[in-house]
């Protein structure tokens, strides 16, 4: 009896210690989604042409259309609506619409 109160209690500790880490595996696994840049702005950059690209915006979590100068080009911008969404993620809004909700 007198193991059985130290193992115990340290079964208490670990499983209140990994419950109380803050995030956890989710966290990771949110951040392994998708690279770093795209939770970037898009980059608009100094010509004055006007080219319609896309960008992934991290708050709607899709990837949507924006107006740039055909400058430099930056990473979260892209050519076409299937890059951004194979790099990024996200959906574009016709599949968004068509999706399920469970209680």
């Amino acid at each position: 009896m007198s193991q059985l109160c130290p193992s115990a209690a340290l079964l208490v500790f670990l499983g209140t210690l990994v419950a109380s880490t803050p995030g956890g595996e989710n966290s990771n696994q949110a951040q392994a989604l998708h690279p770093a840049f795209c939770l970037e702005p898009p980059y608009v950059g100094p010509c004055r042409a006007l080219f319609i690209g896309y960008f992934y915006n991290a708050k709607s979590r899709l990837c949507e259309t924006f107006a740039y100068g055909r400058g430099r080009r930056k990473q979260n911008n892209f050519l076409d609506k299937e890059d951004c969404i194979s790099t990024c993620g996200g959906c574009n809004r016709a599949q968004e619409s068509r999706a399920t909700v469970l209680p």
